[in-house]
């Protein structure tokens, strides 16, 4: 997909927010790094996530943005009346600008539960999916964030991994171990090997 990221700031995103009539919450490293309250890597863009029912409406609080869809590797703009299909993402960026600012995920979830997008299997009561740092960040669940690094991961996603497994809360670590039994069980040695790191 082609494509080229600003390196926004996640302040500068948040402003950008300030007006969003729904629920978001930083995804992807910056959500990690927010919940951890440090600056652990490089990131190379910053996306947010956001209740896949609620797409319309953010996008509504962004005029000044061109919106685009991407699906299947490839970008067309975004029909806010078209219902996607998942997984789904929107890349946008100010008006007349050339490199992209910030991607939306959407997060797919019923009434009561949030469920992996790769996986409907696995969910998460609502509430618990999106959360506050400790400086007042909105980020993703950080057991979700390294659900979603736990596919075919790169070497960035493994260093994520053993840096963020031991600041999980005990029952976060047990959702995101039943989590990749689940859905990518080829992941499970990775998890064994990081939880007899934690026991050394």
């Amino acid at each position: 997909m082609a494509g080229r990221w600003r390196e926004t700031s996640p302040t500068e995103l948040s402003g950008w927010l300030a007006e969003a009539p729904v629920p978001w919450a930083f995804a992807g490293g910056w959500a990690l790094d927010l919940w951890a309250g440090t600056v652990s890597r490089t990131h190379s863009d910053i996306e947010i996530a956001c209740l896949r029912a609620d797409l319309p409406a953010l996008a509504s609080a962004l005029p000044g943005f061109e919106i685009a869809a991407a699906q299947n590797k490839v970008l067309s703009p975004w029909q806010p009346d078209a219902p996607p299909e998942p997984p789904f993402s929107l890349w946008l960026r100010r008006q007349g600008e050339t490199l992209w600012d910030f991607e939306v995920v959407a997060e797919a979830h019923d009434k009561e539960y949030w469920h992996f997008r790769r996986d409907e299997r696995v969910a998460l009561p609502l509430e618990l999916a999106f959360v506050t740092s400790g400086d007042g960040w909105p980020v993703i669940a950080p057991e979700i964030q390294l659900l979603y690094k736990c596919k075919e991961p790169r070497d960035k996603d493994i260093a994520d991994l053993g840096r963020f497994w031991p600041l999980l809360a005990p029952s976060a670590r047990s959702w995101l171990r039943d989590a990749v039994a689940l859905a990518h069980p080829e992941a499970n040695a990775m998890l064994q090997a990081l939880d007899r790191m934690m026991a050394h």
